[in-house]
């Protein structure tokens, strides 16, 4: 095997090691899949022998999920092979938990999508207790399902109500918040101190199943066909429909994933998952999706766009012209990042209107358990409204995000350009208005460039960085 380890100890304790090589990450490539189904095989043959099974990662994370760069090469004439292959996995994964012995997931970093779904094979999972650690089946967010038993078992762990925000909404959640769910059965300070909770638990626990092979398992809150249950998914449908604007397929397969799944018995709902996976990861909006929130998002955060020889940088100082929602929103934005912002408009009120803006959000932050009024002044402490032109001086950036009108824009940046300080920059948020023609206005246009937020700003993580014709590779 390539991509795992087998290991049988003299106490009967065998480990299955996923350690992909040249790799940082495990990923489920076709190389695994079949490492994986040879690591059953040989569990299978060592039954008698084995008292319990360890499910490890040699990396920092326990497992990434899916190969997507092969998703991407996918066409509708492959959709009745790639269901094969699922459920070819699939039957590994079940041969696993159902094979007699006890089965543990030691999670000693994140595991996310298939790799939650690999850890889920395990009857027991502990893992390390660091709030960094990220768990869950993120899929809907590139356009795909938890096809790989994700929503089956979701589903009959947590109830249709519970499992709703983690599988339709692909939400996130750490070790402490899976431990409340009931999604961990315990954490550790160490991979060491995860190993020995995992033995002392199948010592204790020589003829573990899961929940949903027992006789007497019910679904948490109920059935579909439970009254409280049925009410809720009349709507569902139809919020879902709002939120998305039938644009998204993926969470209405998740949707429709859980609650067929919940009528039927375990294996029967574990083939409807693999049959609505293998239609939505053969579509098009699953590769626009993978393509523009993995692989591209992925390129810019590691600076590829950047041009090379120049080091990254962060002003000290911002100007803002315009505390309307755009402006106040990117005053809030260099804020909550810890950047002092000057906020600018044509009246005090107006400015310290714009402010407010902040105060609002970390006021519902503080509501929401996330921030606290020590913050809170910390934060409102970096904006400062303005109507007068002279408390610019000295910014290493100005951003403009007055109305799209060419003349007024051209005004503020004549205004306010020489406040600069050496070497600052001057940034249009402008939309629809050409950067080439705005740096017009500047007294130099090498250091002029777009920085196109979106708003709602605080909610927009999208943001646009437009050069212009005369735009220096520094800017």
């Amino acid at each position: 095997m390539q991509t795992i380890r087998y290991e049988l100890d003299a106490e009967g304790i065998a480990t299955i090691t996923f350690d992909a090589p040249g790799s940082p990450v495990n990923t489920m490539t076709l190389q695994w899949q079949a490492d994986f189904a040879e690591a059953v095989a040989q569990v299978l043959a060592d039954k008698d022998k084995i008292k319990g099974v360890l499910l490890a990662s040699a990396k920092t994370t326990f497992f990434a999920g899916a190969e997507l760069k092969s998703v991407l090469q996918l066409t509708a004439a492959d959709a009745a092979e790639g269901f094969a292959r699922i459920e070819a996995m699939k039957k590994g994964f079940r041969q696993l938990e159902t094979f007699g012995r006890p089965v543990v997931s030691l999670l000693g970093g994140a595991a996310l999508g298939g790799g939650w779904e690999v850890a889920l094979i395990g009857h027991a999972r502990f893992a390390l207790d660091d709030p960094k650690i990220k768990f869950g089946t993120p899929e809907v967010t590139l356009g795909l399902i938890p096809g790989a038993t994700g929503i089956t078992k979701t589903v009959r762990l947590l109830g249709l109500m519970g499992a709703n925000p983690y599988l339709v909404e692909g939400r996130l959640f750490g070790p402490r918040e899976a431990l409340d769910l009931g999604l961990v059965t315990g954490l550790g300070g160490s991979p060491e101190a995860l190993r020995t909770m995992a033995l002392e638990w199948i010592a204790a626990h020589p003829n573990a199943v899961q929940p949903w092979d027992r006789k007497d398992y019910r679904m948490p809150g109920g059935t579909p066909a439970s009254p409280k249950i049925a009410m809720g998914l009349a709507v569902a449908p139809a919020m879902l429909n709002a939120k998305t604007r039938g644009l998204y397929p993926a969470p209405q397969a998740v949707l429709e994933t859980m609650v067929e799944g919940a009528l039927v018995d375990y294996d029967t709902a574990t083939r409807i998952e693999s049959r609505k996976l293998a239609r939505i990861m053969v579509g098009q909006n699953a590769k626009n999706m993978i393509t523009a929130f993995f692989f591209n998002l992925n390129a810019i955060r590691a600076g590829k766009s950047r041009p090379e020889g120049f080091p990254k940088w962060k002003p000290a100082k911002v100007g803002v012209l315009g505390a309307g929602m755009m402006g106040a929103g990117i005053a809030h934005a260099n804020a909550m990042r810890g950047i002092a912002s000057v906020l600018k408009d044509v009246s005090l009120e107006r400015a310290e209107a714009g402010k407010a803006h902040s105060r609002k959000l970390s006021d519902k932050a503080i509501a929401r358990g996330r921030s606290d009024a020590v913050k809170q002044a910390k934060l409102l402490a970096l904006i400062t409204p303005t109507a007068d032109t002279a408390d610019l001086k000295g910014c290493d950036l100005i951003i403009e995000a007055v109305f799209e009108q060419r003349e007024l824009k051209a005004q503020v940046t004549r205004e306010a350009e020489p406040m600069l300080a050496e070497g600052g920059v001057f940034a249009s948020n402008a939309s629809s208005l050409p950067i080439s023609r705005l740096a017009i206005a500047s007294r130099a246009p090498e250091r002029f460039v777009g920085l196109h937020f979106f708003s709602p700003v605080d909610k927009m993580k999208l943001v646009e960085i437009i050069r212009g014709r005369q735009t220096s590779d520094e800017t």
